[in-house]
């Protein structure tokens, strides 16, 4: 599975969406119920953060950090099931489309990393450009739930095409950085649009 992780209220004032890759095995419970194990990586790039400024009191002008960079990984081991309903299938050129929801838990993974941002205290004129926060890095486990929606597709005996959209929430946080107008994010949620390929063997 590939696709979009799009990060939310809070998460996206750091960054912007990234490329999402996952990997989904599927037992079949009955005609239209699965049980489905998933595993997903995905890697964000800071929204810019070196244009972020922070307001000097000492000169009481605003000033950005040239070197300021984050990133932040995750990974995650979700356990969902998923609900057809093969009552509202639709058909488009001779294609038949199965809707499903889906609910689950999984256990996420994120490492934070923070580095470059000047340290705003500094007393003396000029600001010293060089002297910075020492680097932030927080690696945490969190528990978290997701809930989504999407439809099948067989493509051919024993394949299908696979779409689905899924809302993501963990008990994480991420540290505020105030000075920069970032405020403390908890929970953490995203996104995830994916589209995949389904064998059955």
């Amino acid at each position: 599975m590939a696709g979009t992780s799009v990060p939310l209220s809070g998460l996206n004032s750091w960054y912007s969406s990234a490329p999402l890759l996952g990997l989904q095995y599927i037992i079949n419970n009955n005609e239209n119920s699965k049980t489905v194990i998933e595993f997903h990586y995905q890697q964000y790039s800071d929204r810019e953060l070196s244009d972020k400024e922070f307001f000097w009191v000492v000169d009481r002008n605003n000033y950005k950090s040239p070197d300021a960079r984050a990133n932040m990984g995750w990974k995650d081991f979700i356990i969902k099931s998923r609900i057809y309903f093969p009552n509202k299938i639709q058909s488009f050129k001779g294609r038949r489309f199965n809707p499903f929801g889906s609910y689950g838990l999984g256990l996420y993974y994120y490492k934070h990393e923070v580095n470059g941002l000047i340290y705003p205290g500094q007393s003396k004129k000029p600001l010293d450009i060089e002297i910075q926060l020492l680097p932030i890095v927080d690696k945490r486990y969190a528990w978290g739930a997701n809930v989504g929606v999407g439809f099948e597709t067989s493509l051919s005996t024993g394949v299908s095409l696979l779409f689905d959209i899924n809302y993501n929430a963990a008990i994480g946080y991420l540290r505020p950085f105030e000075d920069w107008g970032l405020n403390e994010v908890i929970p953490l949620q995203f996104l995830t649009i994916g589209l995949g390929i389904n064998y059955n063997y």
